[in-house]
């Protein structure tokens, strides 16, 4: 049903809203085992300051079924702004001048890996989030979906302790199997939050409880009526957490923890084809074990003295196409600057190249190389936090040719994956790096370079199924040397197992686990490029 043909609703009769609000924040109060606040101070008798409110969740944050698009955020501003001093949405996205961090078909996981960036940017005092639907609609890891829900809004405090977090049950949905899971899930909110509670942490819990499958536009998302009864719930929310002096006008929040996100490409150090071992220290100095196949390692020691480069700066890539891996050392603000690989330290050295790519207003954590046209060159790519990619085809870089700005190449290929799970590697040996999508429990989804980038990527679902090891663990690259990437494992201490790809088209076959490496330097496995 289109959620435009829905009139707007009747005006409310006087006291109405006041007692809706009142009575969304007795149900909040319930959730948490408090005693519910008298009426007149949830819905009147509260004033802050200052309301800086992040909207956290998926598309239903969004706002996907509403006929403005704005979701339950315009009503939900309506009740608010007359409480604060001055009020304001802040996120990421924006749709009609509204801000939130709303993420279409976005899992618990997913907003894991990006909520604590957000929060530094945002500095919100007041985040409401609604997430979860994406995980039981799907059937993602149902059971351990509020564990996950946990650990996300530990996330949240650990990095805005003075932050109020109000956490929503799960409204409803058409679908009988999506609705039951739900009931499952929204079961297990009230403890989760009366746990963080005691320990003194400002969480709530919102309950969705009025919404009823004809609030939806479809099987999933709340249509205008829908919104509004979700924003009235948010109301009541926000006014006892502000009756209870939860809300400071300003919070402090910490730093965002830097994410290593493996952006190297075919860590080939001699030439010979197959993925060398490198150990890439904090000060951007560089170790080199070379790969003589089966299991074999060859120490080459310093290979690369840095160049003053912080470690977690230091990329990997063919940037010539002699089939050596080149140094790279990636600025925060995305700019490349180069040395090309002659041998390396003590066996040709390495020769300036300056400034190769003065980057295109993207971080370094987004950009990533790989070969897209199959040239033996690697190519500047950003990978945005919905896994979209923008390219730069290598024409020599800058002052030696140039780049080929080809815009958006992949909109999101990998289903929903974030970027920071998003891999480039040749899965099928024609030359060309594939989309990767690593999950949590290391699978990997597949996406084939239907040519240069452009045109539809080809799908092949899930090409491995994991092995038991955590997705941050995984890397994708040919060890022995037959132009297929290779799925490893890179353990805490350095070791490496590996299962060698015989698939001639990218397809799941692999073959048995071995163990290739035993972390001949003892390095983490976090500074570890194969």
């Amino acid at each position: 049903m289109n959620p435009r043909s829905f009139s707007r609703r009747k005006p409310a009769r006087p006291g109405l809203r006041s007692l809706v609000v009142a009575l969304a924040a007795g149900l909040l109060a319930a959730g948490t085992g408090l005693a519910a606040p008298q009426p007149a101070q949830a819905a009147g008798d509260w004033k802050v300051p200052r309301l800086t409110v992040m909207p956290l969740g998926d598309s239903i944050t969004a706002g996907v079924g509403s006929s403005g698009g704005n979701g339950y955020r315009a009503e939900l501003r309506g009740q608010l702004s007359a409480h604060a001093g001055t009020f304001e949405y802040v996120g990421s996205q924006r749709e009609q001048q509204m801000q939130h961090e709303g993420h279409r078909g976005w899992r618990i996981d997913q907003l894991s890996t990006a909520v604590e960036r957000w929060l530094a940017t945002a500095r919100p005092n007041v985040v409401l989030l609604h997430i979860g639907a994406n995980d039981v609609n799907y059937q993602y890891e149902t059971e351990s979906a509020p564990a996950r829900l946990g650990h996300l809004v530990d996330q949240i405090t650990a990095a805005a302790p003075q932050t109020t977090v109000l956490v929503s049950s799960l409204s409803t949905s058409t679908a009988e199997g999506t609705r039951e899971r739900m009931k499952t899930f929204n079961a297990a909110l009230p403890r989760l939050v009366e746990e963080r509670r005691s320990k003194g942490f400002k969480v709530g819990y919102v309950d969705m409880g009025a919404l009823t499958t004809k609030d939806l536009a479809d099987w999933l998302h709340p249509n205008d009526a829908g919104y509004r009864k979700m924003a009235d719930a948010f109301a009541g929310g926000v006014a006892r957490a502000a009756t209870d002096g939860w809300i400071r006008e300003r919070v402090d929040v910490r730093p965002a923890p830097h994410r290593t996100v493996p952006g190297d490409h075919r860590v080939d150090v001699d030439g010979d084809g197959k993925a060398d071992y490198l150990a890439v220290e904090t000060d951007g100095s560089v170790q080199g074990w070379l790969n003589k196949g089966n299991g074999n390692w060859a120490g080459r020691g310093t290979v690369a003295t840095g160049v003053g480069a912080p470690g977690d700066g230091v990329r990997f890539a063919d940037l010539d196409g002699d089939r050596k891996a080149d140094y790279l050392a990636v600025d925060d603000n995305g700019s490349v600057r180069a040395w090309l690989n002659k041998g390396g330290d003590g066996q040709g050295g390495w020769e300036s190249r300056g400034t190769v790519a003065t980057g295109v207003g993207a971080p370094r954590d987004k950009v990533r190389f790989a070969d897209l046209d199959g040239d033996g060159k690697a190519d500047y790519l950003v990978v945005d936090d919905d896994g979209s990619v923008r390219a730069w085809i290598n024409k020599g870089g800058d002052g030696h040719g140039g780049w080929d700005g080809r815009g958006t190449l992949a909109a999101g290929a990998g289903a929903g994956a974030s970027g920071d799970r998003v891999r480039f590697a040749d899965l099928n040996g024609d030359g060309r790096a594939d989309y990767l999508a690593v999950d949590d429990n290391g699978s990997v989804r597949a996406w084939l370079n239907p040519g240069d980038g452009n045109g539809a990527w080809a799908s092949r679902g899930t090409v491995a199924a994991g092995v038991g090891a955590p997705g941050d663990t995984v890397r994708l690259s040919d060890v022995n040397g037959d132009g297929r990437a290779d799925y490893l494992v890179v353990d805490e201490d350095g070791s490496v197992r590996a299962w060698l790809n015989r698939s001639p088209d990218g397809r799941d076959d692999w073959s048995a686990g071995v163990l290739l490496a035993t972390g001949p330097l003892g390095s983490p496995g976090s500074r570890v490029r194969i």
